[in-house]
């Protein structure tokens, strides 16, 4: 085939060379015609294989400019070597081959304008020659045209044959060019997501550096907080041991300043009562000196009263003694009489006067011991109050120091709460760092994954960049087919207007179909809250209505239950009707026989009927003996009599229920009150918790306290309010002795009824 493909374009040459020029119109047509074929065709591997078969489809075909069939031929050729172009070699080729092939058709069809034109001035020429001519060309065309069908028929057949070939490797090409743009495809997509992968790889590493240097940072940084922390706390545990053992030595202190003040309150109440003695003493001595005072002045007066009427008697001595010395002398021995009377009174005077004085002297010396003592009672006073004064002081200083030291433990006690607070921040500080660490450890994994997968998108990206080098080559190829593919971008943008327009219609009516959905689901939502009440309605009628099946069947039970009763208190009043009409026949009958019976008898039935008259005395009345009694009457009596009966049976039977069950309450009461006064003592009736309530109560300084304990423990307790708390409590006992008596007086009456009731019972 190749041979033929040689030699058949060469042995076409020689014939149509001595007569025949080359058309160039046909020489270019077929270059255009063929060239995007071939440079299509010559980078496939098969085609350049063999370009010996192209060349020798590429070369130009000479023609004669004076034989039409030629021409013809020609035309022929250019014909199927058109169809051969517009073959699959053009369906390979994308918009710039049909083109081409359009621009190469135009120039076919212009040669062959062009050869019409040759042939018809052959024609022309051919007229004019002669004849003999005419007939020799004839017969040497005709051999020439038989010779040359026989080429070309084998040309025709080689030209199947090469188009069938050529169609095939147009096949293979792009079947071959499909998968090549496939595989071109995938690499771009492929190039891409490892380009983005790079990209987000590197990001990922750059940003888990920074988290890691962040992360870091913190680490240090936490660790740094930590040893501070850790500082403090250490710091604070042994400020806080320090602040214990000072709390303790504080505590220590307050128990003994409590107890000193306890005891220094003792000494002061101790001293108040010797006080009030020694001021009672005072009292008391003063008085007596007071008195005393009076009575030394009482005796001065007297004293000077004696020495005036000494000096008196002196006087009226001596001017007697003168007067007597001129008188008589017959009264000088009364004179001399009462002179030694005067002098005896005198004597008399002196030594009372001594007495006096020595009385006077012995009360000077106790007014001066009781001067003394008072003074030293004063001074004692003076150095008590001083003393007093002091220990208020004291007092008052150990109420600063306690409230000081309150304020202290206070302030401690919040140091505390707030080193707690500490601890635990510390705590959780802890376990944030543990956490902090945990995701540092995490990190680092992170981190060394993060490296390996950089590691293995380094290796991904040498190779990348190896298909990258291989894929540059095959980008060049595909640019003009990129080129290509713009127009048909355009024509896909003007559907994607298109389908844009459809969009937003379709927009339009999804939002309508929403706005009638949330109008549908409104309205389901209303129809159910009206479903939902109205079976929360329904579902509480249906509760009511269970309920009142409930109270029915609970009326109808008790009812059944009250039928019952009264069937048998029917039963039972039916016995008693019928026993009593026996009864008031065999009356009728011995009234019926009273008339023949004698007076007696009568008297005898007149006093059976008031005995059993007596024993319903408020209801029944005395029936007299007579003879024409009414039966109906008698019935009706009896009806009335035996529902009165039923009825004070019932409440019989109630009474004597309810007195059975008050009788035995009372009865385990006062047994169980019995038992536990006999087992237990007077002191010890009260609850532990009560005697611990009285021990907390005697602690502290309060009217209960000093009632509690022996000692007066307020100050504000007075005697008209203790008399005051007492007459209280007095009134509280007789309040609580009236109920009991009134609860007996009951209990009392209880049994008084019972026992009454039990009687009649028994009576009746």
């Amino acid at each position: 085939m190749a041979e033929n493909s040689k030699n058949a374009p060469h042995m076409f040459a020689e014939k149509s060379s001595p007569n025949e020029e080359v058309s160039s119109c046909v020489v270019i047509t077929d270059q255009k015609a063929e060239t995007p074929c071939l440079e299509n065709a010559k980078d496939h591997p098969d085609i350049s294989e063999k370009p010996h078969e192209i060349d020798g489809i590429v070369k130009t075909v000479k023609i004669e400019e004076n034989s039409p069939k030629s021409t013809a031929r020609v035309s022929h050729v250019a014909e199927d070597e058109n169809k051969i172009n517009e073959g699959p070699l053009l369906k390979s080729t994308n918009m710039n081959d049909s083109n081409e092939t359009e621009q190469a058709k135009n120039c076919v069809k212009s040669s062959e304008s062009i050869s019409d034109t040759d042939v018809s001035t052959t024609d022309t020429d051919e007229n004019e020659s002669t004849a003999s001519s005419v007939d020799t060309k004839l017969s040497e065309t005709v051999a020439y045209q038989q010779k040359m069908i026989e080429e070309n028929a084998s040309r025709i057949k080689h030209l199947e044959e090469t188009r069938i070939y050529l169609e095939q490797v147009v096949k293979d090409l792009n079947d071959k060019l499909e998968v090549a743009v496939e595989r071109k495809e995938a690499a771009v997509k492929e190039k891409e997501t490892m380009v983005i992968r790079y990209a987000t790889g590197e990001k990922n590493i750059l940003i888990e550096k920074q988290q890691k240097e962040v992360a870091e940072k913190k680490l240090k940084e936490a660790l740094k907080e930590n040893e501070i922390w850790q500082h403090k706390y250490q710091t604070m545990m042994l400020e806080k041991s320090r602040l214990c053992q000072m709390l303790d030595n504080k505590c220590y202190d307050l128990k003994k300043s409590q107890q000193e003040l306890e005891n220094t309150k003792a000494d002061l109440n101790a001293l108040n009562t010797k006080l009030k003695w020694s001021q009672n003493n005072l009292k008391n001595e003063m008085e007596a000196h007071k008195e005393s005072q009076a009575k030394v002045e009482a005796l001065n007066t007297k004293l000077q009263e004696i020495q005036n009427q000494i000096d008196k008697v002196r006087k009226d001595a001596h001017e007697t003694i003168k007067t007597f010395k001129c008188s008589e002398e017959n009264r000088a021995h009364t004179l001399d009489q009462q002179v030694q009377e005067q002098q005896a009174q005198l004597i008399l005077l002196r030594h009372e006067k001594t007495d006096k004085e020595d009385q006077l002297k012995s009360l000077q010396t106790e007014l001066q011991r009781l001067q003394e003592k008072q003074k030293d009672m004063l001074e004692e006073n003076n150095k008590l109050s001083l003393k007093v004064q002091q220990l208020e002081r004291e007092r008052l200083e150990i109420e600063q120091k306690l409230s000081e030291l309150r304020g202290y433990t206070d302030r401690q006690k919040q140091d505390v709460i707030d080193l707690q607070a500490k601890s635990v921040h510390l705590g959780q500080l802890k376990l944030q760092l543990k956490h902090e660490q945990d995701q540092l450890a995490a990190c680092n994994e992170q981190v060394t994954l993060l490296k390996q997968r950089n590691s293995d998108l380094e290796s991904d990206m040498e190779s990348c960049r190896v298909k990258e080098a291989e894929l540059l080559i095959f980008t060049q190829q595909l640019t003009e087919k990129n080129v290509r593919l713009q127009s048909e971008f355009t024509s896909m943008e003007t559907k994607v207007q298109q389908l844009t327009c459809e969009q937003a219609v379709l927009k339009r009516q999804i939002k309508e179909h929403e706005t009638k959905a949330r109008m549908l689901s409104s309205k389901s939502l209303e129809e159910r809250s009206k479903y939902t009440e109205e079976i929360s309605q329904l579902s509480t009628e249906l509760e009511e209505k269970k309920k009142l099946c409930v109270s029915y069947s609970q009326e109808i039970v008790d009812l059944k239950g009250e039928l019952l009763l009264v069937k048998r208190k029917y039963e039972m009043s039916l016995r008693e009707v019928n026993k009593e009409l026996q009864h008031s026949r065999r009356k009728l009958k011995d009234f019926e026989n009273a008339d023949t019976a004698s007076q007696s008898s009568s008297n005898s039935s007149s006093n059976v009927t008031e005995r059993e008259c007596s024993a319903e005395p408020e209801q029944v009345k005395i029936v007299p003996a007579d003879v024409g009694i009414d039966k109906q009457t008698l019935i009706e009596h009896i009806v009335k009599l035996q529902r009165i009966s039923a009825k004070k049976s019932e409440k019989i039977d109630f009474l004597e229920e309810h007195v059975n069950t008050l009788v035995a309450e009372l009865q385990k009461k006062s047994k169980l009150l019995q038992n536990y006064i006999l087992r237990e003592q007077t002191g010890t009736m009260s609850s532990n918790s009560m005697d611990n309530n009285k021990a907390k109560l005697a602690k502290l300084n309060g009217i209960m306290a000093s009632l509690y304990s022996s000692r007066i423990a307020d100050n504000n307790l007075t005697l008209e309010l203790s008399l005051d708390i007492n007459r209280k409590l007095q009134a509280v006992l007789e309040d609580t002795l009236l109920k009991n008596i009134t609860l007996k007086e009951s209990v009392d009456t209880l049994g008084s009824e019972i026992e009454r009731l039990n009687k009649m019972l028994k009576s009746g």
